[in-house]
């Protein structure tokens, strides 16, 4: 297999560093860019520490951008700018896009409202975990009204999935479309392993296009 050259923005955080590490394994050129190096870089990753504003300079001859961008603390409210920056580079390139999604917006059963749209959170729930799901959903429609072809690929993550969350290395996966995975007893979580492993089989055999997948045991 050929290997690609991939630009992960936001590439030191839970699922972009997962990512980096199994791209980099496999032979491909992974470059990381985030507002910093890490003090432990994962061997064959190139770090360059950029703000997400800046990073367009540095997607020039990239065969796949992966966007795992946090909207959290000073980022709060840009996802959606960021990622749209990211679809129009890739359009221009050539590009493929993959984008980290958030369990929210699947849905629960074929032709259901997606989740953050007929459910609630519970009162416990952090409210800016809230508004992280609704900025990945505002990025979601976006790219559902594209009107440019960028070759997109929105990958959403069971609903245990983080760094709080890490689950173990189970070597195995399932695909799903826009409705959420469950295993037999209602559960539905993936580790960052085994996600990066989906995303990085997507991109190396892809399968969809213009779609969004979910991704869980």
């Amino acid at each position: 297999m050929t290997s690609k050259r991939i630009t992960i923005i936001g590439g030191t955080g839970y699922a972009g560093s997962a990512i980096a590490r199994e791209a980099a394994k496999r032979g491909h050129l992974v470059t990381s860019v985030s507002r910093s190096v890490p003090a432990e870089p994962i061997p064959g990753v190139t770090y360059v520490a950029s703000s997400v504003e800046d990073a367009g300079g540095l997607l020039a001859g990239i065969d796949v951008i992966v966007g795992a961008f946090s909207p959290r603390g000073a980022n709060r409210g840009a996802l959606a700018g960021v990622y749209a920056n990211l679809a129009r580079k890739a359009a221009e390139t050539g590009a493929r896009l993959v984008l980290v999604g958030g369990f929210s917006c699947l849905r629960r059963t074929p032709g259901g409202p997606r989740m953050l749209e007929g459910e609630s959170f519970p009162p416990e729930v952090p409210a800016e975990v809230v508004a992280e799901a609704q900025e990945n959903l505002d990025v979601l429609n976006n790219l559902l009204a594209d009107t440019t072809g960028v070759d997109w690929l929105f990958v959403s993550p069971a609903m245990e999935f983080s760094a709080w969350q890490p689950g173990e290395d189970l070597g195995h996966y399932r695909v799903g479309d826009e409705v959420a995975l469950f295993d037999e007893n209602g559960k539905s979580a993936i580790s960052g392993i085994d996600y990066a492993r989906a995303v990085l089989d997507e991109i190396e055999h892809p399968t969809r296009q213009r779609a969004q997948i979910g991704v869980a045991y």
